[in-house]
């Protein structure tokens, strides 16, 4: 069944990807949105249009040793920041939410790729790279 956790903030997603990372026999893919308010509005228009096909494409794609990491990187203006560490991490340069790594390798989308089912089940079919 593919595992899924929530972290707010750099320092504790940094940590959580090390903690999941140690899995080798799991996928580790890292969903970087904007962060929800209390209601679980999110502020990033294009986080809430990409989450039911996020969602849909977890389901039908996702190995069942997979791990989601959801990562919220802030509010609008944190993320709005040039010195958000999300931006100036040397592995991320995050420039766009929402976006789907497949940790540790060059599979990526950004964006309005995240909205695309056929995208997110390359994505998540793929094979190692």
């Amino acid at each position: 069944m593919v595992r899924e956790e929530l972290v707010k903030g750099y320092e504790n997603f940094r940590k959580a990807a090390a903690k999941l990372s140690e899995d080798k026999n799991a996928k580790l893919y890292v969903y970087f949105i904007g962060e929800r308010d209390a209601n679980g509005e999110n502020w990033c228009k294009d986080c809430n249009e990409a989450e039911p096909v996020f969602g849909q494409a977890i389901q039908e794609y996702a190995d069942k040793d997979s791990i989601i990491l959801r990562v919220e990187v802030g509010n609008r203006l944190a993320w709005a920041d040039k010195e958000n560490p999300f931006h100036k991490d040397s592995d991320l340069r995050l420039e766009e939410i929402p976006t789907l790594i497949r940790w540790k390798t060059a599979m990526n989308l950004h964006g309005d790729q995240c909205k695309q089912i056929e995208l997110l089940e390359l994505l998540f079919k793929e094979e190692d790279v």
